[in-house]
């Protein structure tokens, strides 16, 4: 049994364009054939205008053309060739490309592979060689975000959501692999002399060996996408052929646990399931053995119809029920001439193990293989004075250093080692320490997912050595007056936002803001005039 997913949950979504988000246009393409494109071999991927592999069909070894983390599609072919590009790539005729624009800096590849899905479902069965999927209307389609408060796209939810999807994956990998055998994927003898064997194969005639039929004409515009449970099936390439699940009239399904081939463009797949499909140009194959209808004869079978039949047929000269009636396939036969399930089945389950065991090795689900090194800043009791401020920081317990930092300085205060942790190496941060900066740990989660609890952070006094001027937007360390906040006193970390009298310029009221949108983190709304909260210090950096 699967685990449960329990996601968090979200405060509300709304429609966002995507034009607004991302800038579209064509990727750059190399003014060359695809003999020279590929004629010096390389490492850089070819993305086109393909539907599996992640758009990639091939790699040379021209210089890239584009960068990595954005999103490409084909405005020439279906909408499942719409993929999240990681790396650098060479851009291909007729491959577009979104260009994160708003929320710039937000955009990483978890978040992109949310949007990703967001943008699929909104072009699903809309799009395909006869109807073009233009960069204007992808620019003016409307995608469903999640939102914060502040009614701007909830990154911080996107993060948890799709860890927490990550996670539950996993674990049913690994549910799977216990469940199927797999805990060790060490090939049998059998399974090795499978993988090694010179089997013999004769040719059988398909339409002797499978039930031949075409399958029901399932029109997309008679059907609303992602609206039932069962498997809307057409003739692509990604995703086992299945565009979208729907709800249609039952006496139109095909019968799973059979093999279904593309009729116009030869795609074949398996599938396990009762599904739809879109075109009675399909055809449905039922094995007629009762031995050969188990999921790992019947992708073994897949492979061997493929071999037969992609040398003959292609978009220009379809397959059909009619032509299928002369093609045969070989297969691998027994000791009596007789089609060798046993021996697919034993051939598939080897090659399952070997795919396990690399997927295993790279994604160390075995975590007693997986070595974690805690690293960190080293605390020391006492550095040289001529280190101090300038390579070194002190670092405080806040609820007893705060008052003491304000009244007498941090400089003054660390020369006398009052109430202090320690000293921190901060030379190899990228700022310049000063005379007037600290160091605390923080606490809780508000701050999530800049500041994390045990985090080191780095602080400046405010007023100090120049750092004045506005608050807004910044990170700081305030005092509330007679609250009971982050620390267990009157002091707390939060986003500092001021409201301001228009015709004064002057600040009427404060907000706190915590960074973590989870409702259990209160702003805390305060009236500037009445002299609430004070402001220690802003943040400088955050110690990884």
């Amino acid at each position: 049994m699967s685990p449960r997913l329990e996601l968090p949950k979200v405060r509300a979504y709304r429609d966002f364009r995507i034009g607004d988000l991302f800038d579209i246009h064509p990727t750059s393409a190399y003014k060359l054939t695809n003999d020279g494109l590929f004629k010096l071999s390389g490492n850089n991927p070819v993305v086109a205008n393909g539907s599996i592999n992640n758009g990639i069909v091939g790699f040379s070894g021209l210089e890239t053309t584009e960068k990595g983390n954005m999103i490409t599609f084909s405005d020439t072919t279906t909408s499942d060739a719409i993929f999240y590009q990681p790396k650098d790539f060479i851009g291909y005729p007729h491959v577009q490309g979104l260009y994160p624009m708003k929320y710039h800096n937000e955009w990483n590849e978890v978040s992109l592979l949310y949007f990703l899905t967001a943008f699929k479902k909104c072009a699903c069965g809309r799009f395909d060689y006869a109807t073009k999927f233009t960069r204007v209307l992808a620019a003016n389609m409307q995608v469903k975000m999640p939102i914060n408060y502040r009614g701007e796209i909830d990154f911080l939810f996107i993060e948890n959501y799709m860890q927490a999807i990550k996670d539950n994956r996993m674990k049913e990998l690994d549910d799977y692999l216990d469940s199927a055998g797999f805990e060790d994927c060490t090939l049998t003898i059998d399974e090795e002399r499978a993988l090694g064997a010179n089997v013999p194969y004769k040719p059988f005639d398909i339409v002797k060996e499978f039930n031949v039929a075409n399958s029901h004409n399932i029109q997309k515009s008679d059907v609303m996408f992602g609206s039932g449970s069962i498997p809307y099936v057409t003739a692509c390439e990604g995703n086992n052929s299945i565009v979208s699940h729907i709800s249609f009239n039952d006496e139109m399904k095909e019968e799973g646990n059979s093999i279904m081939i593309g009729g116009k463009t030869l795609v074949i797949t398996y599938q396990p399931d009762d599904f739809f499909s879109n075109d009675s140009h399909n055809l449905v194959l039922k094995i007629n053995d009762v031995n050969g209808r188990t999921e790992a004869a019947q992708l073994f079978m897949v492979a061997t119809l493929y071999k037969s039949l992609s040398p003959k047929y292609s978009w220009g000269d379809s397959i059909s029920k009619a032509k299928i009636q002369k093609d045969k396939v070989s297969f691998p036969v027994d000791t009596n001439g007789c089609i060798d399930f046993a021996f697919m089945e034993t051939y598939i389950r080897a090659i399952m193990k070997q795919t396990i065991g690399k997927l295993k090795a790279a994604m160390a689900i075995d975590s007693e293989d997986v070595v974690v090194e805690e690293e960190g800043p080293i605390i020391l009791d006492s550095v040289p004075t001529s280190d101090r401020f300038t390579r070194f920081l002190p670092l405080y317990d806040v609820a007893i250093a705060c008052g003491a930092l304000v009244d007498e300085g941090v400089q003054s205060l660390g020369n006398n080692d009052v109430d202090m942790e320690g000293w921190i190496d901060v030379s190899d941060y990228g700022f310049k320490p000063n005379g007037q900066m600290f160091i605390v740990h923080a606490k809780d989660e508000s701050m999530l997912p800049k500041i994390h609890p045990g985090d080191l952070c780095v602080f400046e006094l405010y007023g100090g050595m120049g750092n004045a001027g506005s608050r807004d937007g910044k990170i700081v360390l305030a005092r509330q007056q007679g609250k009971d906040n982050d620390y267990n006193c009157q002091y707390t970390i939060k986003e500092y936002h001021s409201v301001k009298d228009p015709q004064t310029g002057r600040n009427v009221k404060v907000e706190l803001r915590p960074l973590n949108q989870d409702p259990q983190y209160k702003v805390i709304d305060v009236e500037e005039e009445d002299g609430e909260v004070r402001v220690i210090a802003t943040l400088k950096s955050v110690l990884n």
